[in-house]
């Protein structure tokens, strides 16, 4: 995939978790881990969710970490071939 792409999918990962968990954009982008971010284990879970609904993509449990960054998940999802 292209630049333009993964900063796309970030982009969508963004609003995504914005819209849904209510976490300003701007801590999202920061560079902060999810840990960092408060965001735990049951909210990835549902995050990983709400992906396999609205990008058609599908992790397996675990695959997105608390150590992860917005740029770390967004690889991951780039890598099983999401439909933005």
């Amino acid at each position: 995939m292209t630049t333009t792409e993964t900063q796309q999918i970030k982009d969508h990962l963004v609003a995504m978790m914005s819209e849904k968990f209510g976490l300003p954009e701007s801590e999202l982008r920061s560079g902060a881990t999810f840990e960092e971010l408060d965001i735990d284990s049951l909210i990835l879970v549902e995050l990983g969710l709400l992906l396999r609904k609205k990008m058609g993509v599908v992790l397996a449990e675990g695959e997105l970490k608390p150590t992860h960054t917005m740029d770390d998940a967004a690889a991951v999802v780039e890598s099983k071939g999401p439909r933005v």
